[in-house]
């Protein structure tokens, strides 16, 4: 797969207040490829709006365009990845949580929501990310537990609906390219992480936490692990096959770097009533160790997204509802 990694067009970032940390020394960490990422530079606005506040980046696979939503997860929004031709793909309510890209890059996975006599029903969709198309993948439903997930190979949908687990793709569209990987669906119901392969529909639990909430499932590049939030307890990963949970600390919203070995994520304080630190660190999946990526400039940075060629990490600022790039290294 062609990553793309040219650096954004020239914008008002660029100017004599940029400044730029030479990196001297890397370290690479014994029985990995893969050194610790470290800031290589300011952060900078890429997408804003002044009447949406944006927020929840995520990459395309091919690393061309960037999906965000705005409050309360309503609808999802479009960017080249230079911020170029912004635009609004759905006004969908709710489709911006837990959205996903499939691995063609062109489609986006979602669950969006509606209410009829106070009463919460659950649509799952596809997107076409170029044409804007859509179809459904189940209509109206409050049977659907937790969000539907692509395949690690990424040729169909996974949702667990009542207590079946269902796969499709919508017809409309070309067949999604596969990624390569194993034909597994992960994804957690009622405390408990399950991989599925779709065609047999047999399940294996790799990880329990009684009825503790699973959250934030992030699948790493190579299929074979898996990184996740639970509720009161913090960040954890684990072998896609059940091997190895470890316990990585706190951190939300789990972001693989491209190599496998290690995540992205936001270290986050509040008040009781809003958020008042967010702060980036890259954590190390097989020892825990945790690595600040900074400084941020005063910035709230929420919600990490690792670009698929690594040389970038999006993040969205509650303070102004903007979308921001660092670039790592």
């Amino acid at each position: 797969m062609l990553y793309h990694q040219s650096i954004p067009k020239t914008r008002s970032w660029i100017g004599p207040a940029m400044t730029v940390m030479v990196i001297l020394i890397r370290i690479a960490f014994p029985g990995t490829g893969q050194a610790q990422p470290l800031a290589a530079g300011d952060p900078f606005v890429l997408a804003s709006h002044p009447d949406e506040h944006f927020m929840n980046a995520g990459w395309s696979a091919d690393g061309r365009l960037l999906a965000f939503t705005t409050d309360h997860f309503n609808g999802l929004w479009l960017c080249d990845a230079d911020g170029e031709n912004l635009r609004k793909l759905t006004a969908d309510p709710a489709v911006g949580f837990g959205y996903s890209w499939s691995p063609s890059g062109k489609l986006i996975l979602g669950r969006s929501a509606t209410y009829q006599n106070r009463r919460r029903f659950h649509q799952v969709k596809v997107y076409d990310a170029l044409s804007a198309q859509e179809e459904n993948l189940l209509d109206k439903s409050r049977e659907l537990k937790g969000l539907p997930v692509w395949t690690t190979d990424g040729s169909r949908v996974a949702m667990m609906v009542g207590p079946e687990l269902k796969t499709g793709m919508p017809e409309k569209f070309e067949a999604v390219p596969k990624s390569g990987l194993p034909q597994k669906a992960i994804y957690a119901v009622n405390g408990k992480l399950f991989a599925a392969d779709p065609e047999t529909r047999s399940q294996t639990l790799i990880a329990d936490f009684g009825q503790r909430n699973i959250f934030n499932i992030s699948v790493s590049p190579r299929g074979d692990k898996v990184a996740f939030q639970v509720r009161g307890k913090g960040l954890y990963a684990v072998g896609t096959n059940g091997d190895g949970l470890l316990h990585l600390g706190q951190g939300e919203q789990p972001a693989w770097m491209p190599g496998g070995d290690f995540l992205v994520v936001a270290l986050v304080e509040d008040d009781g009533y809003a958020v008042t630190s967010g702060e980036l660190y890259a954590v190390d999946t097989a020892t825990a160790a945790s690595y600040h990526l900074g400084p941020l400039k005063g910035l709230i940075a929420l919600r990490p997204a690792i670009s698929p060629c690594g040389g970038w990490v999006a993040f969205d600022n509650p303070r102004n509802g903007k979308i921001y790039l660092m670039p790592i290294e």
